[in-house]
Order: C-alpha cells, then sequence, then structure tokens
C-alpha cells in the first residue's frame, strides 16, 4: 500500500486541526511520543479524538494540544514547540492514517488514525 506524506505550511495549521477535529471526532487514534532521550512512549491507545488544535493566543500561543478519550476520563498531550506537521495520507483515497508533529529538538509525537466499525462501537468499553 502506497502512502503519501503531505507537509501541512505553518500558516494552515489552524485550519488543518479544526479541520481534522471536526471530521475525525469520535474516531479512535493511538498516540506515541518519540523523543531522544526517552525513545517511544505510548501516550494512549484507541481512544476517541475529541480535541486537536493549535493555541493561537496567550502564553502557549503556537502550541499544539491534543484530547483524546471520553466524558470525565480523558488525556490531553501538548506539544509547546511544534516546528513541522506531516500528514501520512493512503495513497488509495488520500485518507489521513497519520498525523506527525516534529518538536524542537528531534522529538515527535504521531497520531495514528484507526478507523472504527460497528463492531468496534458494540466492543467498546463504556
Amino acid at each position: 500500500m502506497t502512502h503519501i506524506n503531505q507537509e501541512i505550511p505553518r500558516e494552515q495549521w489552524a485550519d488543518y486541526l479544526a479541520r481534522i477535529s471536526k471530521q475525525e471526532h469520535d474516531e479512535w487514534v493511538r498516540v506515541e511520543s518519540i523523543s531522544p532521550e526517552m525513545g517511544d512512549q505510548p501516550l494512549s491507545e484507541r481512544l476517541p479524538l475529541v480535541d486537536i488544535m493549535l493555541e493561537t493566543k496567550g502564553s502557549e500561543a503556537g502550541a499544539v494540544q491534543i484530547i483524546v478519550g471520553r466524558e470525565n476520563e480523558s488525556i490531553t498531550h501538548r506539544i509547546l514547540e511544534p516546528e513541522r506537521l506531516v500528514a501520512e495520507l493512503n495513497g488509495n483515497g488520500g485518507v489521513l492514517e497519520c498525523l506527525e508533529i516534529c518538536e524542537r529538538g528531534n522529538g515527535k509525537t504521531l497520531i495514528f488514525f484507526e478507523r472504527t466499525s460497528v463492531f468496534d462501537d458494540m466492543a467498546a468499553p463504556i
């Protein structure tokens, strides 16, 4: 299966992340953080996407915030100094499979989009 990597220009980050948040809301995602010091660290496994956004105001302007989980059980991850956003798209239709957020200092956060089925939804814990 072919993949297409598409870098998102910085001036489009806010709109792009808002669109992902709307289109992929409640889709299951897996979030991993990779850093030279800590290696690969899973942050969440198969949780619904609540929100992903670019902070545009205040002291955290420029940071990317990812929220996954369910009502009263969410996980928030912030990338304080993002440098690049790269979307990995499925070559057979352009479906977003992974969003890579590269951080200052060679770290990165990966958000894997795992499409759910009716059977997955029925098997999900409440």
